[in-house]
């Protein structure tokens, strides 16, 4: 595991080899000057705390995935966070399940040490999806949270 990086959470076969990549680069991907490097879905909205854009390697099951990374530095625990970022973030959450009609979804935030949380990014950033409900083969949407 890497300051930035935590391959034993990765997910993909496309992650992994992403991983590797920016682990020889030696940044972190998810700060703003390098996330449009190794992102390739655009970025919806920008604020002043933070950015949202689709997540590249959505979980199963999802109709939207979403992140939401915080902006102004590289953080990875919440009480690195200033009172407001936090109203900024849920803000841009309400914008976002309003724009893209989520009538029901799940919204979370993985913090600190990778090990603990299933994050494959040290970066802050939280995650809004929702599932696929309406699908003929739908089945539960699983995260790894802890």
């Amino acid at each position: 595991m890497s300051d930035y990086l935590n391959h034993e959470n990765a997910r993909t076969p496309e992650q992994k080899a992403l991983m590797e990549r920016i682990e020889k680069d030696g940044v972190c991907p998810f700060c703003a000057e390098h996330f449009a490097t190794y992102h390739p879905k655009p970025i919806l909205k920008e604020t002043e705390y933070w950015f949202f854009t689709e997540n590249m390697s959505p979980y199963e099951g999802t109709r939207h995935h979403f992140i939401f990374v915080y902006k102004p530095a590289h953080i990875s625990h919440i009480d690195e966070l200033p009172p407001e970022a936090i109203v900024d973030l849920f803000a841009l959450v309400n914008e976002a399940t309003h724009r893209f009609s989520i009538i029901g979804g799940s919204f979370f935030m993985r913090f600190g040490e990778t090990r603990y949380t299933g994050s494959s990014v040290t970066h802050l950033h939280a995650h809004l999806l929702m599932g696929d409900a309406d699908a003929s083969d739908h089945a539960p949407v699983r995260v790894k949270l802890g």
